[in-house]
């Protein structure tokens, strides 16, 4: 049996980001293929409480779990000061003369926690999540001969291009992903960025999600549209874009069904709109909609809910930016405009033109099963990880 250590700083149970959705898949992969692993987070950075614990425990998605917190407590101010905050301070900005313009999330106290584990235990994996905890490994005598591989999950010098010096951000992320031996990108557009400038392998592993059941059945289409979106500054972005500059161009008896945190940034009600906040099952909605938004004006890397739209065969209505990192471009389900009235123009040909809405229904499904569907993506990471 084969062993993981596999660290996520989020909650991987908490499904209302894509990022914990891509963890919780790829826990479930190495489930799958009867991995041992040790689960490692961040209580802070993960928002973790004692019940979430407790349950993430019982989930059984890992053998033993590790809950680290990165500071300790402020009771007493002259301790944290003193052995925290200032060797803390040296250690995340050692090279503090020329600053690295690059996220540094790791710990001194973390990672001497983190150690503390890899000095006690053998592992054939070291899988990390993000460039910015990626120096978890760096110049690590504790890792050993575990082969190390990084989750990307996004391109974090293009998140950040109008706060940091790009040069400096994107040679230190580089470096940060050479760490490893192996680093998985979830977008082809990373995948080639990565593989022109790192010295290691990058393997392209997209999203991947199970096939839904009753995909086909005769659930009454009661959405003509639904948006699903978290509340990042992006969604935010394009939230207002969407409800600014296309929706006053729809019919005003559309049923629209908006479920996330992006709720709480939107102050636009009526009747023809539903919103849920969190839905622990999206399925019921995807099941009852005809259509997906997503409108999509800045970020990286793929739209996990473009994909969960693919997977019910429903076309989607987005932006240029909302085709990112899809394997295909073209006769993908996807009818794509930067244009507030083509974009209108769109929602209505696939809601009024039934052999268009067809046509997309079939480019959505077959989009899903040669590149994303659960199984398919399994195979493809057993190459990855040398399972026969």
């Amino acid at each position: 049996m084969k062993k993981v250590l596999f660290f996520m700083p989020d909650n991987p149970l908490k499904k209302n980001a894509g990022n914990r959705t891509r963890a919780l898949s790829m826990l479930s992969y190495f489930k799958s293929r009867n991995f041992e692993i040790d689960f490692v987070s961040e209580y802070f950075t993960g928002r973790w409480n004692e019940a979430d614990i407790k349950a993430f425990k019982q989930s059984g998605l890992a053998d033993k779990t590790y809950v680290i917190k990165k500071k300790p407590s402020k009771k007493n101010i002259l301790f944290y000061l003193l052995f925290y905050k200032l060797p803390n301070f040296f250690y995340q900005n050692k090279a503090w003369f020329f600053p690295l313009q690059f996220p540094e999330l790791v710990t001194l106290r973390f990672k001497r926690a983190f150690n503390k584990i890899l000095k006690n235990n053998e592992y054939d994996y070291i899988f990390i999540n993000y460039a910015s905890w990626a120096t978890l490994v760096d110049n690590n005598q504790f890792t050993k001969k575990s082969v190390k591989i990084i989750d990307t999950h996004d391109f974090i010098t293009a998140q950040l291009q109008r706060k940091v010096n790009i040069g400096k951000s994107f040679k230190e992320e580089i470096r940060r992903i050479s760490l490893f031996d192996i680093a998985l990108a979830i977008s082809i557009e990373e995948q080639y960025i990565f593989s022109q400038f790192c010295n290691n392998r990058v393997a392209l592993a997209p999203m991947m999600l199970d096939k839904p059941e009753n995909l086909h059945s005769d659930a009454e289409k009661t959405f003509d549209l639904i948006y699903v979106a978290s509340d990042n500054i992006h969604n935010q972005k394009a939230a207002n874009w969407f409800f600014n500059d296309v929706y006053p161009l729809l019919p005003a008896n559309l049923q629209i069904c908006i479920i996330g945190q992006i709720n709480e940034h939107l102050s636009i009600k009526a009747p023809n709109i539903i919103t849920v906040n969190f839905a622990e099952d999206l399925s019921p909605y995807y099941q009852k909609a005809k259509v997906a938004l997503c409108p999509m004006l800045s970020g990286t890397g793929t739209k996990i809910k473009v994909v969960e739209a693919l997977s019910y065969g429903l076309p989607i209505v987005c932006n240029t930016r909302g085709i990112d990192g899809l394997i295909n471009k073209t006769d993908n389900g996807c009818l794509v405009s930067d244009d507030p009235v083509e974009f209108g123009n769109n929602i209505m040909k696939l809601l009024t033109d039934e052999s268009e809405y067809k046509k997309q229904v079939e480019n959505a499904l077959a989009a899903f099963n040669t590149n994303y569907e659960k199984e398919r993506c399994y195979k493809n990471l057993d190459l990855i990880f040398g399972i026969v």
